[in-house]
């Protein structure tokens, strides 16, 4: 029983450490329709409460990452010039979590101005 115990102890450890081990981030991809990949569009991620702002591009297949986030909630955007802009306010990423989130332009509107979020000041 307790040879029982410290292997099942031991299997737990392993496999938190190996959670917590992988990297934290957000993927997707960006769509004009549910097939129609779009390269090239400006994909952002913020932070205001951690002081954090990344930017990348997709890449031929509509494919970003942002890849080593620290747990917690961000903001994240994409940009397409002509199409317009979409931002998911809340996206929620967890220790040794890839969240998946996908923009699909159909669903945009025209955009004149930038899609840059707005800087808040934390207090």
């Amino acid at each position: 029983m307790i040879r029982r115990c410290c292997l099942l102890i031991t299997v737990m450890a392993i496999v938190c450490a190996a959670q917590h081990d992988r990297a934290s981030g957000i993927e997707g991809f960006v769509t004009a329709d549910v097939t129609a990949s779009i390269p090239n569009a400006r994909i952002g991620v913020d932070s205001v409460t951690k002081g954090l702002h990344r930017e990348t591009v997709t890449d031929a297949s509509g494919y970003y990452l942002f890849s080593e986030l620290n747990p917690g909630a961000y903001s994240v955007w994409a940009e397409v010039p002509g199409l317009g802009c979409i931002v998911y306010p809340h996206v929620v990423v967890f220790p040794g979590q890839i969240v998946r989130q996908d923009f699909h332009f159909v669903r945009a509107r025209p955009y004149a101005e930038t899609c840059e979020p707005i800087q808040k000041k934390v207090k």
